[in-house]
């Protein structure tokens, strides 16, 4: 399943930048997430569990995530595996950065997810509007993070 969308930052790339790249904020930007911590000896990898809510599913899921072909300050990819529930989430999303002439960043997003087992059976756009609610969520805790740190 393919999902992508755009999120408009107010600051500037480099702060977004900044944010994206720290794994407290981005714990902190997950809905649900419980535990967000690095795997040892991996850069740029965490084990995470988070509650997750979708219609007749909900649980706990445990998984991966992990940061790989960083280009700073414009793009990176995160990839992700979990399972939870009698289900079984992997993907990734690529996030580009974009600097306005406004001073403002525009975050474009495109991810690719696989999902099997309970989650597959609720339907695929009852899922892509879950996961659009979720990106907007995420990415609205990330601007407040970014507000609140200026």
């Amino acid at each position: 399943m393919k999902l992508d969308g755009t999120y408009l930052f107010r600051e500037k790339r480099e702060q977004v930048w900044s944010t994206l790249m720290d794994p407290e904020a981005i714990s902190g930007a997950i809905p649900g997430v419980e535990e967000f911590v690095p795997v040892e000896d991996e850069q740029h990898a965490w084990r995470a569990i988070a509650k997750v809510s979708m219609a007749a599913v909900s649980g706990r899921f445990t998984g991966q995530v992990r940061m790989s072909e960083i280009q700073a300050p414009v793009s990176y990819r995160l990839t992700v595996s979990g399972e939870g529930q009698g289900s079984i989430i992997s993907g990734n999303v690529v996030m580009r950065l974009v600097e306005r002439d406004d001073g403002g960043t525009v975050l474009h997003w495109d991810a690719e997810a696989n999902i099997s087992g309970k989650l597959a059976r609720i339907g695929q756009r009852l899922i892509k509007a879950a996961a659009n609610m979720m990106s907007k969520r995420f990415f609205g805790n990330l601007a407040r993070q970014i507000r609140e740190a200026a």
